[in-house]
């Protein structure tokens, strides 16, 4: 695996030129005089529609030898990533964004250079295996059809509050719910989903009305990792006037079931709130254990 990422690295040096920014990838290497001793890796792009929306900079990987540490290497390449980022978005916020494994001694480092956590992910197998339930009968979960795309739509103001409320920037803001947004969703719901499409799953009460949504991804990871399916289940848009606890579950359950079909062996929550609130303690109650939290600053 290392050799094809060595393979794959040399390939893009090439490609590159000797310039730092590929597309929207962006590689940097720290040289000590005799050799190369640190480098980060960056992936640039706006999450959203919104103009006023903040420019992302998601650092894909820091790694600093172990004979040069403690000497500002990793704050150093994180700051020259900063500065290509503020060039490539020609003056436009900027956000830098990291996502750390739980646990990770770099959340230290982190947030000693300014970082703040705003969003959290858990992992939850994809087994079978029984699992408490709880009240239940009220919830129902399914994926969501072009029928739903109004209700999904007027729970997105809540998604981007809760984000928001977090301190994550990346996200446009909450907007109005128009017959243009309504019919762009429609139409996104209304295609055949394969087995490798992103979907949407919602949850309906009793009287059939959609509670909360959450988007389904299943995806091949490339080496340096390890050959496998990756399972994500994100987006969690609940209503506000309800308990999230039972609104969950349910979204779990089937979002499990579904990345099992896809070939994935486990299925991470993502863009939780953090420890201790409803929404995090809610995902722990299905199972799912700490698995990372996306940190940022502003560049």
């Amino acid at each position: 695996m290392y050799e094809q990422l060595a393979q794959r690295l040399a390939d893009d040096a090439r490609v590159r030129g000797g310039q730092p920014v590929l597309g929207r990838h962006v590689h940097l290497v720290a040289d000590a005089g005799d050799g190369p001793v640190g480098q980060v890796e960056g992936w640039f792009e706006r999450h959203g529609v919104d103009e006023a929306t903040p420019y992302t900079c998601e650092v894909l990987s820091l790694i600093v030898s172990s004979r040069a540490r403690t000497r500002g290497l990793g704050r150093a390449l994180l700051e020259e990533l900063a500065r290509v980022a503020r060039q490539m978005s020609r003056g436009a916020p900027v956000v830098m964004a990291a996502e750390v494994l739980e646990p990770n001694p770099a959340h230290a480092f982190y947030a000693k250079i300014g970082y703040q956590p705003v969003s959290w992910t858990g992992r939850v197998s994809t087994s079978l295996a029984p699992e408490p339930t709880g009240d239940i009968a009220a919830w129902v979960a399914r994926p969501a059809t072009s029928d739903d795309a109004l209700a999904i739509a007027m729970l997105d103001p809540a998604l981007a509050e809760r984000r928001r409320a977090q301190g994550d920037a990346r996200f446009d803001r909450p907007r109005s719910v128009d017959a243009t947004f309504v019919g762009a969703l429609a139409a996104h719901l209304a295609r055949p989903a394969s087995l490798l499409d992103q979907c949407e799953l919602v949850v309906v009460d009793a009287q059939g009305v959609v509670r909360a949504s959450a988007s389904l991804t299943v995806m091949s990871l490339d080496p340096p990792f390890i050959p496998a399916r990756r399972g994500l289940l994100g987006r969690f848009a609940v209503d506000p006037a309800v308990d999230p606890a039972p609104l969950v579950a349910p979204l779990v359950r089937l979002g499990k079931r579904l990345a099992l079909l896809r070939g994935a062996a486990t299925l991470e929550l993502t863009d939780l709130d953090p420890p201790g609130a409803p929404l995090y303690e809610s995902a722990v109650r299905t199972g799912a254990h700490p698995w990372s939290r996306i940190v940022e600053r502003w560049a």
